[in-house]
């Protein structure tokens, strides 16, 4: 009787000692899942390919936002500023919601001819929701950081 409650007793420790294992893992899983997904993300937008970097964007602004729609505000952007490149500085998850701050080196033109373009980097600051288990940007929440 003893040994059945010892036995019980020690299983029961590796089944509650197995999940917090677990929690921490997934949390840390959580931020590379993330980060590989901001990464596609801005690389998607570097390499204009906006039809994904759109699939990227959470489903309440693609229920609002049609892909063409989407696509047509970067061709009107698009004259005066060009991505280049994009990092991450950091990523502050807190549930199903993340910040993410990143650099980006952008140029800009400053005549439509594109002559005496400036590059440089600038800090940017996002928003990202999980939503049924994957990531997503907030396009309503991503700003300059001042």
């Amino acid at each position: 009787m003893v040994l059945k409650f010892i036995c019980a007793a020690f299983f029961s420790l590796i089944i509650f000692s197995g999940c917090s294992i677990k929690d921490t893992v997934k949390k840390g899983s959580d931020e590379e899942i993330l980060r590989d997904r901001v990464m596609a993300f801005w690389r998607y937008k570097i390499d204009e390919k906006f039809d994904k970097s759109y699939e990227y964007e959470d489903p309440f602004y693609r229920k609002k936002f049609t892909m063409v729609k989407y696509i047509g505000s970067f061709h009107t952007a698009g004259s005066k500023l060009k991505w280049l490149d994009a990092s991450i500085e950091n990523i502050r998850l807190e549930g199903d919601t993340a910040d993410v701050n990143m650099k980006l080196k952008v140029k800009i033109f400053s005549s439509p001819s594109q002559e005496n373009a400036v590059e440089q980097e600038v800090p940017l600051r996002e928003t990202w929701v999980n939503v049924d288990g994957q990531w997503y940007h907030v396009a309503k929440k991503a700003g300059l950081v001042n």
